[in-house]
Order: structure tokens, then C-alpha cells, then sequence
């Protein structure tokens, strides 16, 4: 993202030049406050689709998110369990069987009843051994016994782990409706369009323009609550200068995937709200450290120099990580080390001191040298022959790697290593990555407070899988393959707290001495809003820089949000809406009986449920599986 050149005053002319890449209306035309219940949010990322098993984004992952329930949500204060569907969960003494207690009178946005007998047929078929769903959704659901799920009442769904699973209690998968979706065969999974898609959730799908914008309208029987929005839109921006000026002017009021340079330009706005939250993202340069399939069969058109781990090894000191969180992100964001970022510290791993890959280019020389390349004509490195020339592809619809490529490239031409930089969409490179041809590329991941599934990114089982020309990717991009590392990866899904958090850890240690990756930086989020049209904001965590949206694989503030200046009566009954009221969210007592003990937990933290009475509710207080997690 040009964050670095973008300016104030080339904000216009670039909105009036790029007129058509989002809804850009004149100032005069801005709502007052109060004077509309439609909520718009703007992002430079586009949703690709409504099919729940096909999302890459985290945008899509937004949208699932409103339109779907889960069985469980990340706490709004604090990440903990909080029950959703499920209002209720609990585990045999064996820790083996896993009974959960479903809502009762939830409807589908079609009118039909929802059941545990949908809850059941969503477990059952993402849990289809080699089937897409399962490679979709393994991270949450790969312990549980695939003949085990059933509905054993009408609101009561049971099922079995082949060994104990603590993170049983955070099981993000979108619920869809058995009624809808047993007439989609295996084969016509991923081409589903899923148009109208049938949900649960908070707001219902009215129109959707692929790459464009979303509409979804509240839905107005939400178990939760309505929300106190009528309508809500997502409007795509290809260029983040336009986006600002649309939230300047009241054409939106949230704005997404600001660049550093905008988000410093919208300082001091009257009725803009900004909020530099720390996030979960992070982006890297990924290797081609050895391309194959799931059986093991090599693949792609990798440079093998990248088998060696030497040359990984160079490639990382050659890097100046705190140039890019300066030039690139303006400061708003910190060199990165390793995959699960410091904003979940019982996870994150430091590496000691004198094993970081801090900016040593003299040392990454020497390195080069002592594995036999030497430098040869024209300043780059030659050895048996063979030039050390390496391709990096980056996402052009993407300014930050847009920004970050000619970077990378000059560190690596400074130590002798030949770059040719080539920029593509998502889809190409996709593609490319999944058939192993290239040589490295800057991507990124944004992780959940449950680090399962960015873990098992990096297991053997995620590499690609069939046959030339066209492989189908796998989610493992670098295609490392590691036994140990598959070992702890199964060790620490059977474990919880401190213990799982030192395998975690021991998993991460494995990563930075292998160098699959060489992480950048850890960024955070940039989200500006519009603070005088809109207010019940509920932040995750609930801090003064939580995240507002696009939380965590979390959605909380979309059933709060209302027009400033209207009544808190509108979303002070809502699920997750009691800090209208004063009233912290997470502090209800446990129901008995119940058993939400979490593996993904923020260290130190109490388990929250909600109680249950009489038929109401007391309350107090992220593909795939991930993604939520998922692609930025």
C-alpha cells in the first residue's frame, strides 16, 4: 500500500481521477447525525464470494460472520468462550464426548426452525475424511470422530474426539442449514455460488456484486436481538485515497485498510474517530523451500538454491525490518519474529537475543560465501556454475507489497542475490503457489486468539495435493514438512494452558530455525470512523484501542452499532451489548454443569457462560477454518 507517498493533498485528485472505485459523494451531500440506520463500511479488500467454504479474506470471513452463527464466539472482553448457538457445553469424564445445548427457538432467515439437527449435519460433513469441508474447517473439527456427530434431541448434539480436545469449546465453523445444503453434492462444493445464502446470523444478504459491495439488512427476528442498524453495506475501494475521502465526507462511516499516510491525514477531523489498534496480522517473505504433494512428490520450478537453508538464512539478516515498519507503515507496526504475534503473549515466542535475524548484511555476505557462492559478474553470486537469481511475486491489488517488493529487492541485490519482482492478482498467485511455481513471495496471515489453525499451516498434511498440471493448494504455501513438528502440532491439541502454550512455542522455535518464512513486520490495524453518525462500538478487547471491527474472527460491534443520538434502548437487550449499560461484557456467572475450558485462551483468563432463565436470557457481559484468520 504506497503508505509511504500517499499524501493529504494528492487525496483528491486521486478521488477524482479514480472516480467509479467507490461510493465518493460531495461534502454537501454527508449525512448529519441520526439521519440514517445505514451503516457502510469501506475496505480496500473486496468479498469474492458468499460460499463459507471457499473464503480467503478477511473480509469474507466478516461477512460469513454476520450472515452464519457459530456454536461459540472469542469473548468480547477478553477472547474467552462465549455461548452462541450453544448455550451451553459439557465433556465426559474420559474427556472424550462432548455434549452441546442447543438455543431453542432460532430461526433460519428462510423461516424454517433451526435444529441441533442442522448444528449435527454441519459437524457431520465437515468431518467427511478427504473432503473439502474437512480441509476446510481440520483445525477445528480434525479430532472428531466423523460417525460420532448425531442429534441425540431436538435441541441436544453429541459428539466424540479420538482423544482429548480441550478447544472442543472454540469450534468457529459457520452452522449452515441442513436444508439448503444437503442438496449440494461434494463435487458441486466449490462452485456453489450460495447467492442467497440462508442464515442465522445478525443481518441477511439482499444484493451482492462480486468484488464490489455486499447489502445485508438487519434481521429483524435475531435471536440475539435486532440490530440497531436497518441496512449495512460493505463498498470495495480499489484505491484507499478515495476511501478516506469518502469517510471525510460521510459516504461511509468505517473505513478499513487505510493506509499509514491516510490514517495520519484524518487526524484532527471533525467527527472522525481514529483507533490504532493492535491486531493479529502480520506479512512475510515466504520461500519455496522444497514444493510436493501430500505423498511426497516433488513439484513446481523452485530455484533449488532455496533447499538450502543457508541461503534462507542470509536472505532473512539481508532484510531491514525496521526500515519497512518506518518507511512502509509510518511506525504502525513492529519488526516480526515469529508466527503467533506478541498480542497473544502465552503463545508468542521471542527468540533468545543472539538468535534473532536482525539487519546484518555483512553478515548475510558472509554466510553466502562460506556456502560456496561466490560473487561473480555483474555483482551477483555464482556457485557451481549456476547464478543465485530468484523471482518474488507480490499481490499488486496490494500497496503494501506493492510498497514492501522494491525493498526486498534492493537488501537481496546488495548481498549478491539477482530479484526480478513480478506483481499479480490473488487468484494467479494462488494458483502459482499451489503448483510450486515461484521462488518467494510477500503475503500475509492474520491469526486467532486460538492459534490451531495458523499452526497447522505448516504440517506435511496441508502441502498440495493431486495431480499436473493444475495441484489443488493445500494450505501450507512454503511446503514445509517437518515430523517433529507434526508431532507437537497433534501433541497440542490434546493439551490446554501452560502446557500447550510450551508446545506451542517449541512449534514456533522448529519455524524460525527452519526458515519457511521470514516474517516482516507485525502491523496493526488502522481504522478510522465516523464517530458523529454512529455510536455502540463494542472493541475486542474491550480497551481504548481494541479492535472496533473485523475483530478476531469475532463480530460484536454490528449488533450494538445505532444512529448517535438514538436511544441505547435500541441494543441494550443484545447479546454482547451490555457496555451500553456500564456493564463490562464477560462477567456473567458460568451455568452448572457447563464445562468451557479453552485451549485458545488469553493466559490467566476466567471462562465466561451466559445464564440461562426462564426462557429469556441474563446477560452480563474468523475458509476454511481459519480464516479468519485467514489471507489478508
Amino acid at each position: 500500500m504506497l503508505r509511504s507517498i500517499l499524501t493529504p493533498a494528492s487525496l483528491l485528485a486521486a478521488a477524482v481521477v479514480l472516480g467509479g472505485v467507490g461510493t465518493v459523494v460531495p461534502a454537501a451531500q454527508a449525512s448529519s447525525p441520526a439521519a440514517s440506520s445505514t451503516f457502510v463500511v469501506g475496505n480496500t479488500a473486496a468479498v469474492d464470494g458468499l460460499n463459507p467454504f471457499v473464503g480467503l479474506t478477511s473480509v469474507d470471513f466478516e461477512v460469513y460472520g454476520l450472515i452464519y452463527d457459530n456454536l461459540m464466539d472469542y469473548g468480547q472482553a477478553n477472547y474467552a468462550p462465549s455461548p452462541r448457538l450453544a448455550t451451553s457445553w459439557s465433556v465426559s469424564k474420559d474427556k472424550l464426548t462432548w455434549t452441546y445445548h442447543i438455543r431453542h427457538g432460532v430461526k433460519w432467515s428462510d423461516g424454517v426452525p433451526l435444529t441441533a439437527a442442522d448444528v449435527a449435519y454441519t459437524f457431520w460433513r465437515d468431518t467427511i475424511p478427504g473432503s473439502e469441508e474437512f480441509a476446510d474447517s481440520s483445525s477445528y473439527v480434525a479430532n472428531i470422530v466423523h460417525s460420532s456427530v448425531k442429534a441425540i434431541g431436538r435441541y441436544t448434539v453429541q459428539m466424540r474426539v479420538t482423544k482429548p480436545t480441550p478447544t472442543m469449546d472454540l469450534l468457529i465453523v459457520p452452522i449452515i442449514p441442513k436444508h439448503i445444503w444437503e442438496h449440494v453434492s461434494e463435487k458441486q462444493l466449490t462452485s456453489f455460488p450460495n447467492s442467497n445464502p440462508v442464515g442465522s446470523g445478525p443481518f441477511i444478504v439482499t444484493n451482492f456484486k462480486i468484488n464490489q459491495s455486499v447489502t445485508l439488512r438487519a434481521n429483524q427476528d435475531y435471536w440475539g436481538g435486532k440490530p440497531g442498524i436497518s441496512k449495512l453495506i460493505f463498498d470495495d475501494f480499489t484505491n484507499p485515497s478515495a476511501e478516506a475521502i469518502a469517510l471525510k465526507n460521510g459516504s461511509i462511516d468505517f473505513a478499513e485498510g487505510l493506509t499509514a499516510s491516510l490514517f495520519n491525514s484524518l487526524k484532527g477531523d471533525k467527527g472522525i474517530t481514529l483507533d490504532n489498534a493492535p491486531s493479529g496480522n502480520w506479512d512475510e517473505l515466504a520461500f519455496n523451500s522444497g514444493a510436493a504433494t501430500v505423498s511426497g512428490k516433488p513439484i513446481g520450478n523452485g530455484n533449488p538454491a532455496l533447499l538450502d537453508l543457508n541461503v534462507r538464512r542470509a536472505i532473512s539478516y539481508a532484510l531491514n525490518r525496521p526500515q519497512l515498519v518506518q518507511r512502509v507503515f509510518l511506525g504502525y507496526a513492529e519488526p516480526a519474529s515469529t508466527i503467533i504475534p506478541p498480542i497473544y503473549p502465552q503463545y508468542h515466542y521471542q527468540p533468545p537475543a543472539s538468535q534473532l535475524y536482525n539487519y546484518d548484511p555483512k553478515k548475510a555476505g558472509q554466510i553466502l560465501t562460506a556456502d560456496g557462492w561466490k560473487l561473480g559478474p555483474g555483482g551477483i553470486r555464482v556457485k557451481d556454475g549456476k547464478q543465485l537469481k530468484l523471482r518474488l511475486y507480490f499481490g499488486s491489488d496490494s500497496p503494501t507489497y506493492t510498497a514492501d517488493a522494491p525493498f526486498v529487492k534492493a537488501w537481496l541485490n546488495a548481498i549478491g542475490i539477482g530479484v526480478t519482482v513480478t506483481g499479480m492478482n490473488e487468484n494467479t498467485e494462488t494458483q502459482d503457489i499451489g503448483n510450486g511455481d515461484y521462488d518467494m513471495f510477500i503475503w500475509g496471515w492474520g491469526v486467532e486468539p486460538n492459534p490451531d489453525f495458523q499452526l497447522s499451516v505448516f504440517t506435511c498434511a496441508q502441502r498440495s495435493a493431486g495431480s499436473p498440471p493444475n495441484y489443488t493448494p493445500g494450505w501450507s504455501d512454503s511446503f514445509f514438512c517437518n515430523k517433529r513438528y507434526d508431532q507437537l502440532y497433534a501433541e497440542q491439541k490434546t493439551l490446554d494452558g501452560a502446557a500447550r502454550a510450551s508446545v506451542v512455542r517449541q512449534m514456533q522455535a522448529i519455524l524460525y530455525s527452519q526458515e519457511p518464512y521470514a516474517l516482516l513486520y507485525y502491523y496493526n490495524d488502522l481504522q478510522a470512523f465516523r464517530s458523529d453518525l454512529f455510536t455502540g462500538y463494542a472493541p475486542q478487547p474491550d480497551q481504548a484501542n481494541g479492535l472496533m471491527l473485523f475483530q478476531e474472527v469475532s463480530w460484536w460491534s454490528y449488533r450494538c452499532l445505532r444512529p448517535a443520538g438514538s436511544s441505547p434502548a435500541l441494543t441494550d437487550h443484545n447479546i454482547g451489548c451490555q457496555h451500553e449499560l456500564g456493564a463490562p461484557v464477560g462477567t456473567a456467572a458460568a451455568k452448572a454443569g457447563s464445562s468451557p475450558i479453552s485451549g485458545g485462551l488469553i493466559g490467566g483468563i476466567v471462562v465466561v457462560l451466559l445464564v440461562l432463565a426462564a426462557g429469556g436470557l441474563v446477560l452480563a457481559r474468523r475458509r476454511s477454518a481459519a480464516t479468519a484468520d485467514e489471507r489478508e
